[in-house]
């Protein structure tokens, strides 16, 4: 699959800011650069919007996303409210037809749970450019509310970062029956055993040219 992570705002639009001054444009973009190694771990195909604090237009991420002919789009924010008690998460879809319902569901209970956070469900609308201009399935995922306090602290903690990015990138993958392949821990996978080198050197070649780098003859 070719994913599509929009990181949403960035450079003169840095989007909501929390009390303590966190801008959602660089969590987002701390967030989302995981999940975009995660899927690439798991050999999935990643495209983004940006990957540093540069502002780019709606239009632009729509376009680019199509133009790369993209399975899927997927838009990361940070939710703000004038109640600075408000918190959960929510995900964003065009309608409940959209291939990404399900997903969406499940991206909202997962967040929920891993963050201990309010389940804010699944939202409708035809508004938003970057769901109704795009042309494959897209959702936006407003991970928190940045205006909550305890939130903000939260996220400060590159451990919460990591959860949050996990809990996505997991769910992510699930949809496409893979799961995050870096746990911390290294196997060794043997192929074969071949009495002639060439045979071992062809399956070598053949291993490193599906994206097994470290492949080696031993």
């Amino acid at each position: 699959m070719k994913w599509y992570l929009d990181f949403g705002h960035g450079g003169k639009y840095p989007g909501a800011v929390g009390s303590n001054s966190t801008k959602e444009s660089d969590t987002v973009l701390k967030i989302g650069t995981l999940v975009k190694n995660n899927l690439e771990e798991a050999f999935e195909k990643v495209i983004t919007t940006r990957e540093n604090d540069t502002y780019y237009s709606l239009d632009y991420r729509s376009s680019k996303a199509n133009k790369e002919k993209c399975d899927y789009f997927i838009s990361l924010h940070m939710n703000s409210s004038t109640n600075k008690s408000a918190k959960g998460c929510e995900v964003w879809v065009y309608d409940e037809k959209s291939k990404l319902y399900t997903l969406s569901k499940n991206i909202c209970s997962n967040l929920s749970l891993s963050l201990n956070t309010p389940n804010r469900g699944v939202k409708i609308s035809k508004e938003f450019s970057l769901i109704r201009k795009t042309n494959m399935p897209a959702l936006i995922v407003e991970i928190d509310f940045i205006s909550n306090t305890t939130v903000e602290s939260s996220i400060t903690s590159s451990k919460y970062i990591k959860n949050i990015a996990d809990g996505i990138s997991s769910t992510l993958l699930a949809f496409v029956n893979k799961s995050i392949t870096n746990d911390g821990v290294f196997y060794r996978v043997c192929v074969g055993a071949y009495k002639d080198k060439s045979n071992a050197v062809r399956i070598k070649n053949e291993a490193i040219a599906k994206g097994f780098k470290d492949t080696y003859i031993i």
